[in-house]
C-alpha cells in the first residue's frame, strides 16, 4: 500500500458511527509534488482514536496527515493512522484552495459580450440588468459550480457558465433552437450556486442552500430582476423560471418539472455534458495507473483514452488477443 503524508486542507468533516464505535470522515486536500501538479483529494477515514482528535480537526483548516492509500468499492481513498492541527495563515490556508482557469475579468467580458449579442430587446435587457446586479457583480466570478463534483473551485461557475454558452451558440442554428432563449437559459441555470455554496475554504452550504437550494434561490432572484426591466411579460419570467427547475433532466434528480422546451432540454444536456466531463478531467489527472476512478457515475476513466499516441501499438493479432486472423 502507498503511504501518503504531508500537509492537507481540511475540506469536510464529520463523526459517524461505525460498527467499532466512532469514525471520522474527512475530505482532504494534499498538494501535488511540483508546483504545477493538481491537488490530490482523497475521502479519508480515520477508525482508532476518533475521540481524541475529532474535536481539534475542523473543516476549513490546515492539518497534517499521514495514512495508506486503499481502495474501496472502487475509489481511492485514505485510511488515516495520524492527523493533527496546523495553524495556518489565510493566505497558507488559500493556496490550497483550486481556482478555475479563467481569469475573472476576461471570464466576464466574455459571459457580457454573450448577453449583449441577444437580439430580442426585452431578453437583453434582462440579461444585462441580471449581469450588473450588485450581488452577482460581488458573487458570481467567485462562486463554486458544485460542492465537489464538477467544476468545484473558485470561480468554477463561471468557467462552467462559459463552456455551455459556448456549445449553446454553436448548436443553436445546428438544431434550429431560439439562441436567445438558450443562451439566456445557460446563464440563469445555476446562479442560484452564488448563495447556496459559499466560494469560503471548504466550499460549505450556506443556510439558505441547504434550506431552499440554488432552484428556488435561482427562482426568487429571476423574480427580483424582472421587477427592475419596465414592463418585463410574466410569461417571459416563466419561461425563464422553467430553465433554472427543469435543468436537472429528470425528477430522479430533484428537478421539480421535466424540461417543456427544445431549449430547455437543450439546457439540461449542455449542463450535464460540461460537468461530467470535467469529472472525467479531474480523474485523469490524479496520480496512479491508467485506470482511474469516478465515483459520481461509478464508472472507470482510461486516463489514456484521448492521446492516442500513448496506446499500445502491437500490431493486431500480435497482442494479448490471439483471435485475429491474417
Amino acid at each position: 500500500m502507498k503511504t501518503v503524508k504531508g500537509v492537507a486542507f481540511v475540506k469536510t468533516k464529520s463523526v459517524q458511527e461505525g460498527k467499532n464505535g466512532p469514525a471520522l470522515f474527512l475530505d482532504l486536500v494534499f498538494k501535488g509534488a511540483q508546483p504545477e501538479s493538481p491537488m490530490l483529494e482523497y475521502p479519508s477515514r480515520m477508525w482508532d482514536g476518533v475521540d481524541r482528535v475529532s474535536s481539534e480537526i475542523g473543516a476549513g483548516e490546515l492539518a497534517y496527515a499521514e495514512g495508506q492509500e486503499i481502495v474501496f468499492n472502487g475509489e481511492t481513498q485514505l485510511r488515516l493512522t495520524r492527523i493533527s492541527p496546523l495553524k495556518a495563515t489565510p493566505e497558507e490556508i488559500r493556496s490550497f484552495i483550486p481556482r478555475g482557469t479563467v481569469p475573472v475579468s476576461e471570464g466576464m467580458a466574455r459571459l457580457k459580450g454573450y448577453l449583449e449579442s441577444l437580439e430580442d430587446p426585452c431578453l437583453k435587457a434582462f440579461g444585462l440588468t441580471m449581469l450588473d446586479d450588485p450581488e452577482i457583480v460581488e458573487k458570481f466570478p467567485l462562486a463554486p459550480a458544485a460542492k465537489k463534483n464538477h467544476h468545484a473551485s473558485v470561480g468554477g461557475l463561471l468557467e462552467h457558465t462559459l463552456e455551455i454558452l459556448e456549445m449553446g451558440h454553436r448548436i443553436a442554428p445546428v438544431l434550429g433552437l431560439n439562441r436567445d432563449l438558450l443562451l439566456l437559459g445557460l446563464f440563469l441555470h445555476d446562479i442560484g450556486k452564488c448563495w447556496e455554496i459559499s466560494s469560503s475554504p471548504g466550499f460549505s452550504y450556506t443556510d439558505e442552500g441547504r434550506l431552499v437550494g440554488h432552484m428556488y434561490l435561482g427562482c426568487e432572484k429571476i423574480v427580483q430582476i424582472a421587477r427592475r426591466v419596465e414592463d418585463f411579460p410574466e410569461r417571459h419570467l416563466r419561461v425563464l423560471q422553467h430553465f433554472v427547475l427543469s435543468h436537472h433532466g429528470e425528477f430522479a434528480y430533484g428537478s421539480p418539472v421535466l424540461p417543456a422546451t427544445p431549449e430547455a432540454m437543450a439546457v439540461h444536456f449542455l449542463d450535464n455534458l460540461s460537468g461530467q466531463i470535467n469529472a472525467m478531467r479531474r480523474v485523469r489527472s490524479q496520480e496512479g495507473d491508467h485506470w482511474g476512478y469516478e465515483k459520481n457515475r461509478g464508472a472507470y476513466i482510461w486516463k489514456k483514452g484521448s492521446d492516442p499516441s500513448s496506446w499500445d501499438q502491437t500490431p493486431m493479432g500480435q497482442g494479448n488477443r490471439k483471435g485475429f486472423e491474417p
